[in-house]
Order: structure tokens, then C-alpha cells, then sequence
């Protein structure tokens, strides 16, 4: 298999979303009164993996998630606050926040070299837009494809479907999704036909069966440069 396009996941895959989350959340909850534990920080974190995976589920509208997921925390955890203003505050935050992880800007520049790169995430169209470029990492990409721009998100197959009809490749056979997500990257690429590479570096369960497994950097450049 040669592959020539590359479909790649954003946060936490290419950059470092667990921190950029922790540093924006730990501002709005500083700035709204909250205070900015590890607890109530990873608490946080939980309330808004449920919104987004009932999300990618069909249950819920991406609209919901924003205020939601915060509206949610404030009343399991009992705290006072305006949601939609810690909502506002926090989208404005993770702006600002873009940390790479260690190692994937010379992962991405290596592979561009080689293969053709678009960027595939289901975050906000306007704070991923502005993550990528601050980031540094739009430099090796033919384009970024983000949920909210196109009205379908990963694992739908309609997203995947907009992406195959506004990139140069056609053949699905030489295009592979990689990411970090089983639920959106994973099955995503399985519902569409289109080979898959699951970057694992905690070493989780697999729920689906993915075409290739990597749980480092390296692992993944070889895979891709020998498939």
C-alpha cells in the first residue's frame, strides 16, 4: 500500500489539547471564582469528553456543547457562576493555547515532505483555525477541514465525504486517517472506506479495529514511510 494523503487529527495527536484545556480552564475558573484544582480541573475535563462524545453520537447539536458542558459542571459540582459567560471566557481562552506535543512538528515536517497533509478536527471553527496557524503547524498542510465550517463531524460519514470531494486524491485506497480518537478518527475512517492509523500512546483498549497501531511518533513515521 502507498499511501498520498494524509487525514490528520489535530488535539492529541499533533497538539497537546489536555494541556491547552487545563491552562484555559484553570484561567475562566481563576477569573470566575472557581477555584483551579487538579479536582475540579479533571472534573471539567470528564464533563466536556461526555458532551463531545454524545456529540459525535448524533444525540446532541455542536450548539449544545459549548455552554452545556459548563452549565453541567457548575451544577454537578454545586459552584455559582454564569455559565454562558465561563463558556465565552473559556472559547476566548484556548485561543491562545497551542502547544505542540513533544516531537510532532518534526513529525509533520518530515512526513510533508512526502505525503500530501489536511488537518481534520471537530472543534470550533474559529479557535482551531487560529490554534493551527498560531501553532506553527499549518505551514505543512494542504488545508484544514474543521466540523463546524462543513455542518458534519468526524465519524460521520458525510464529513469524510466533503473532505474526499475537496482534496486532489480520489482514490480512497491511498488516503489514511490518523488520530487519536477510536470514536471520531477510528471509526470515522471505517464508516467511509478509508484505511486507518490509531496514535495510542497511553496504551488503551482498542473498540474498533484500526489498519495500523502506533503508539509513538516513530512507530507512526514508519508505518507511513513503509506501507
Amino acid at each position: 500500500m502507498s499511501y498520498t494523503t494524509l487525514l490528520f487529527d489535530v488535539d492529541n495527536t499533533i497538539l497537546d489539547f489536555t494541556r491547552c484545556e487545563r491552562e484555559a480552564v484553570g484561567l475562566v475558573m481563576k477569573n470566575n471564582g472557581i477555584e483551579a484544582s487538579d479536582e475540579n480541573i479533571v472534573y471539567y475535563s470528564g464533563v466536556n469528553d461526555r458532551f463531545w462524545k454524545m456529540f459525535e453520537r448524533g444525540e446532541i447539536k455542536k450548539s449544545e456543547i459549548y455552554e452545556g458542558r459548563f452549565k453541567a459542571f457548575l451544577k454537578e459540582k454545586g459552584f455559582e457562576g454564569n455559565s454562558k459567560k465561563i463558556s465565552d471566557e473559556y472559547i476566548e481562552a484556548l485561543k491562545t493555547f497551542h502547544f505542540p506535543l513533544d516531537g510532532a512538528l518534526n513529525m509533520i515536517e518530515r512526513l510533508s515532505k512526502k505525503f500530501e497533509i489536511y488537518y481534520t478536527t471537530n472543534g470550533n471553527a474559529v479557535t482551531q483555525e487560529k490554534r493551527i496557524k498560531n501553532s506553527g503547524i499549518l505551514n505543512f498542510a494542504k488545508g484544514v477541514f474543521v466540523s463546524e465550517a462543513i455542518g458534519h463531524q468526524k465519524p460521520e460519514k458525510e464529513y469524510f465525504d466533503y473532505v474526499l470531494k475537496n482534496i486532489p486524491e480520489k482514490d480512497k485506497s491511498k488516503i489514511i486517517v490518523i488520530g487519536d480518537s477510536m470514536s471520531s478518527d477510528i471509526l470515522g475512517g471505517i464508516n467511509s472506506g478509508i484505511d486507518t492509523l490509531w496514535f495510542n500512546p497511553m496504551g488503551e483498549r482498542a473498540i474498533y479495529e484500526p489498519t495500523y497501531t502506533a503508539k509513538n511518533f516513530a512507530e507512526l513515521i514508519e508505518i507511513l514511510e513503509n506501507s
